[in-house]
């Protein structure tokens, strides 16, 4: 059985260990909870809310992946763009090596303020993620109870770990 004294070490362990593994655990966990929202196509909170689909159809309504004559291909075949967008997921680029904008999300940890902060380069990015200019809301980052369960569950792990 533990004595005081065990207990008041174990603490002490706890609080000089905890504030620097929890940066770390947040920062990690963040920066995968980004990459699952890209991979599930969608922001998930406290369920998953699914990206709204790209636009197919013209402002009369009109299919736009198809072609409508046989002038230039075959009617109702897929032109370019229907083949270009068939099965790629989407906020993934065409011809350029996709991914980008998931790429390019990095994370900052400032020791001596203890947040992260996660960020990109991409001016775009924020016209997705808040749905900006005309765009569908697309989020890929953002406060979410998913996040913080996860996050909870590690500091838990990490407490026990010590307290064992």
């Amino acid at each position: 059985m533990a004595t005081l004294d065990d207990l008041e070490k174990m603490l002490l362990l706890a609080a000089e260990q905890i504030p620097e593994k929890a940066l770390t655990i947040i920062e990690v966990e963040g920066k995968n909870f980004i990459q699952k929202n890209f991979q599930d196509q969608g922001f998930t909170d406290s369920v998953l809310d699914e990206w709204e689909e790209r636009k197919t159809t013209d402002k009369k309504g009109r299919d736009i992946t198809t072609y409508r004559t046989n002038r230039r291909g075959k009617k109702g075949s897929l032109n370019k763009y229907g083949s270009d967008i068939k099965d790629r997921a989407i906020l993934v680029g065409k011809g350029t090596g996709g991914n980008k904008l998931k790429n390019s999300i990095k994370s900052r940890v400032n020791r001596s303020t203890k947040e992260v902060r996660y960020y990109t380069d991409k001016e775009y990015a924020a016209r997705h993620n808040e749905g900006l200019d005309g765009m569908p809301e697309r989020r890929f980052m953002g406060k979410s109870k998913y996040l913080d369960g996860k996050i909870s569950d590690k500091l838990k792990r990490e407490l026990d770990k010590i307290f064992k």
